[in-house]
């Protein structure tokens, strides 16, 4: 979905790319993270998400070698945009612009995200509103000051992933562990965006990577029981962004299994937080191999019931 954010609506800053990711890791059981889960799919590789890593190289290779000046760096890279243009003339593959396009990004960041990524510039009371893992990089405290500090600087999607929910087992010690982690920096980011007046133009959107049952799995007099996948419904909390605020949306049965209201397909979901960035989910298509393709495929329908 960011990438098809940075295919439709672009940056706002030519300085970071427009769709970002931030990971940290959780206390539970730590899920495979990989780069083909923010890559651009069909569309064009310069619309992938950029993975911005906590600590003192944001981003790997970013900084010049040592011994070469700035000037040097910008005459090398004029000098292969220069070949690159010539194959993209004699081959007319589009991923040749697509990498000059990441080159000079990559060129302008070494001076962005230093400065994006450096929080020591942050209030003592913004620090603490975030909570005590704010001051330690990577962790999802930092992430999500982090999101605030590139939302201010318009890049047009940031993603967070905290790993570690994947509870089929000891879940009475995992989910208070990851809960701590995620609860106070969550309302924090809110909190910070609505009192700057950047919640009313920025959607937050907080979700879990599936279902999960609400009955237990594992032995319970071992109290390491955990819950199950469940893919037929799951919850997720939307603030900001024209969204009504302080209510719920749909329902599930007595066991919290079959949803009997208001159901919400996820083409519905994407095709929603389309509608709220401006874009009608219907007429934004990108053709490949052939065919005009869409984030929402055939179908979704835009879920007026919660909007403000």
């Amino acid at each position: 979905m960011g990438a098809w954010l940075s295919y439709g609506l672009g940056s706002e800053n030519e300085n970071l790319p427009a769709f970002v990711v931030l990971t940290s890791r959780g206390g539970g059981n730590s899920q495979g993270l990989y780069a083909h889960l923010w890559s651009a799919g069909f569309l064009d590789s310069a619309h992938q998400g950029v993975l911005l890593r906590g600590g003192k190289d944001p981003v790997l290779y970013l900084n010049d070698p040592k011994g070469m000046e700035q000037a040097d760096r910008r005459r090398f890279l004029d000098n292969l945009a220069e070949l690159n243009h010539q194959t993209y003339d004699e081959l007319g593959d589009p991923e040749i612009l697509s990498r000059i396009k990441q080159y000079e990004m990559a060129y302008r960041m070494q001076t962005s995200v230093p400065e994006v990524m450096d929080i020591n510039g942050e209030p003592d009371h913004i620090l603490k509103m975030y909570g005590p893992d704010v001051v330690t990089p990577g962790s999802f405290a930092a992430n999500c000051l982090l999101a605030r500090k590139l939302a201010e600087k318009g890049v047009r999607f940031i993603q967070l992933y905290h790993q570690g929910w994947d509870q089929h087992s000891n879940l009475v010690d995992e989910m208070g562990m990851q809960a701590k982690q995620v609860d106070q920096p969550s309302a924090a980011l809110i909190l910070d965006l609505k009192q700057r007046g950047l919640l009313d133009d920025t959607l937050v959107v907080w979700g879990g990577e599936f279902g999960r049952t609400n009955y237990c799995q594992g032995p319970l007099d071992a109290k390491l029981y955990g819950r199950d996948h469940h893919p037929r419904s799951f919850s997720v909390w939307m603030a900001g962004g024209g969204i009504k605020p302080g209510f719920e949306y749909g329902e599930t049965d007595e066991f919290g299994y079959n949803i009997v209201k208001d159901p919400v397909h996820i083409h519905d979901f994407h095709a929603t937080i389309l509608n709220q960035l401006g874009l009608d989910h219907t007429k934004m298509t990108f053709k490949h191999q052939g065919r005009r393709y869409r984030l929402t495929d055939v179908s979704g329908e835009v879920v007026k019931g919660i909007l403000a």
